[in-house]
Protein backbone atom coordinates (compact mmCIF):
# COMPACT_ATOMS: atom_id res chain seq x y z
CA UNK A 1 0.00 0.00 0.00
CA UNK A 2 1.50 3.39 -1.22
CA UNK A 3 0.50 6.27 0.90
CA UNK A 4 1.93 9.13 2.69
CA UNK A 5 3.19 8.33 6.20
CA UNK A 6 1.63 10.63 7.62
CA UNK A 7 -1.85 9.52 6.77
CA UNK A 8 -1.10 5.86 7.34
CA UNK A 9 -2.11 5.54 10.79
CA UNK A 10 -5.47 7.19 9.62
CA UNK A 11 -5.72 4.38 6.72
CA UNK A 12 -4.95 1.73 9.69
CA UNK A 13 -7.81 3.06 12.04
CA UNK A 14 -10.42 3.11 9.44
CA UNK A 15 -9.44 -0.49 8.10
CA UNK A 16 -9.45 -1.97 11.94
CA UNK A 17 -13.39 -0.83 12.08
CA UNK A 18 -14.05 -2.66 8.47
CA UNK A 19 -15.84 -5.43 10.56
CA UNK A 20 -17.87 -3.18 13.57
CA UNK A 21 -21.17 -3.13 12.05
CA UNK A 22 -21.21 -7.16 12.10
CA UNK A 23 -20.23 -8.27 8.63
CA UNK A 24 -16.52 -7.08 6.43
CA UNK A 25 -16.34 -3.92 4.56
CA UNK A 26 -17.82 -2.14 7.14
CA UNK A 27 -21.29 -3.31 6.54
CA UNK A 28 -24.11 -5.53 8.00
CA UNK A 29 -24.45 -8.85 7.54
CA UNK A 30 -27.67 -7.43 5.31
CA UNK A 31 -25.90 -5.42 3.59
CA UNK A 32 -26.82 -2.13 4.73
CA UNK A 33 -24.12 0.03 3.48
CA UNK A 34 -25.08 3.50 4.63
CA UNK A 35 -25.33 2.21 8.75
CA UNK A 36 -22.56 2.52 11.34
CA UNK A 37 -21.73 6.02 10.42
CA UNK A 38 -18.64 7.27 10.26
CA UNK A 39 -18.01 4.17 9.14
CA UNK A 40 -20.14 2.60 6.89
CA UNK A 41 -18.97 1.45 3.80
CA UNK A 42 -19.77 4.04 1.44
CA UNK A 43 -18.03 6.72 4.44
CA UNK A 44 -14.73 4.48 4.93
CA UNK A 45 -14.33 3.77 1.36
CA UNK A 46 -14.44 7.65 0.25
CA UNK A 47 -12.44 8.54 3.66
CA UNK A 48 -9.06 5.92 2.24
CA UNK A 49 -9.43 7.45 -1.34
CA UNK A 50 -8.96 10.73 0.30
CA UNK A 51 -6.00 9.83 2.36
CA UNK A 52 -4.18 8.49 -1.08
CA UNK A 53 -5.28 4.92 -1.23
CA UNK A 54 -5.42 3.52 -4.67
CA UNK A 55 -8.73 2.08 -5.94
CA UNK A 56 -6.69 -0.83 -7.10
CA UNK A 57 -5.98 -1.93 -3.35
CA UNK A 58 -7.71 -5.03 -2.59
CA UNK A 59 -9.55 -3.83 -0.04
CA UNK A 60 -11.04 -1.51 -2.36
CA UNK A 61 -11.86 -3.29 -5.36
CA UNK A 62 -13.69 -5.72 -2.27
CA UNK A 63 -15.55 -2.81 -1.58
CA UNK A 64 -16.48 -2.30 -5.06
CA UNK A 65 -17.77 -5.43 -5.77
CA UNK A 66 -19.82 -5.12 -2.57
CA UNK A 67 -21.38 -1.91 -3.51
CA UNK A 68 -22.26 -3.32 -7.32
CA UNK A 69 -24.05 -6.42 -5.79
CA UNK A 70 -25.84 -3.84 -4.77
CA UNK A 71 -26.74 -2.53 -7.73
CA UNK A 72 -30.24 -3.14 -9.92
CA UNK A 73 -30.86 -3.36 -13.71
CA UNK A 74 -33.16 -0.32 -13.40
CA UNK A 75 -29.74 1.90 -12.31
CA UNK A 76 -30.49 1.85 -9.21
CA UNK A 77 -28.88 0.71 -5.88
CA UNK A 78 -30.47 -0.79 -2.77
CA UNK A 79 -28.01 0.32 -0.03
CA UNK A 80 -30.46 -1.37 2.66
CA UNK A 81 -31.91 -4.82 2.58
CA UNK A 82 -35.33 -3.36 3.54
CA UNK A 83 -37.59 -0.48 2.58
CA UNK A 84 -37.50 2.08 -0.17
CA UNK A 85 -34.53 2.90 -2.33
CA UNK A 86 -33.93 6.68 -2.55
CA UNK A 87 -32.61 8.19 -5.35
CA UNK A 88 -29.83 10.13 -3.35
CA UNK A 89 -28.80 6.36 -2.00
CA UNK A 90 -28.16 5.89 -5.74
CA UNK A 91 -26.22 8.60 -6.12
CA UNK A 92 -24.46 8.29 -3.21
CA UNK A 93 -23.37 4.80 -4.92
CA UNK A 94 -22.64 6.20 -7.77
CA UNK A 95 -20.56 8.97 -7.13
CA UNK A 96 -18.13 6.78 -4.76
CA UNK A 97 -18.16 4.37 -7.42
CA UNK A 98 -16.95 7.21 -9.45
CA UNK A 99 -14.23 8.14 -7.22
CA UNK A 100 -13.17 4.60 -7.51
CA UNK A 101 -12.26 4.80 -11.59
CA UNK A 102 -15.51 3.29 -12.76
CA UNK A 103 -17.21 6.06 -14.06
CA UNK A 104 -17.51 4.26 -17.53
CA UNK A 105 -18.98 1.17 -16.44
CA UNK A 106 -21.89 0.25 -18.25
CA UNK A 107 -23.63 -0.36 -14.98
CA UNK A 108 -23.03 3.20 -13.93
CA UNK A 109 -23.87 4.63 -17.34
CA UNK A 110 -27.40 3.10 -16.97
CA UNK A 111 -27.44 4.39 -13.30
CA UNK A 112 -26.84 8.11 -14.57
CA UNK A 113 -29.77 7.65 -17.11
CA UNK A 114 -31.81 6.76 -14.49
CA UNK A 115 -30.90 9.55 -12.52
CA UNK A 116 -31.07 12.17 -15.27
CA UNK A 117 -35.20 10.63 -15.96
CA UNK A 118 -35.39 11.11 -12.27
CA UNK A 119 -34.70 14.90 -12.45
CA UNK A 120 -36.40 15.52 -15.62
CA UNK A 121 -39.47 14.16 -13.82
CA UNK A 122 -39.21 16.22 -11.03
CA UNK A 123 -39.23 19.77 -13.23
Amino acid sequence: MAVDKQYESDIEAILSHRLDNGADLWTTPDKRLIKGAPFSTLESVMYLLELGMKPTEPVLKEAAELIFSTWRDDGRFRLCSKGSIYPCHTADAASTLCHMGYVSDTRLQKTFQYLLDRWRLAL
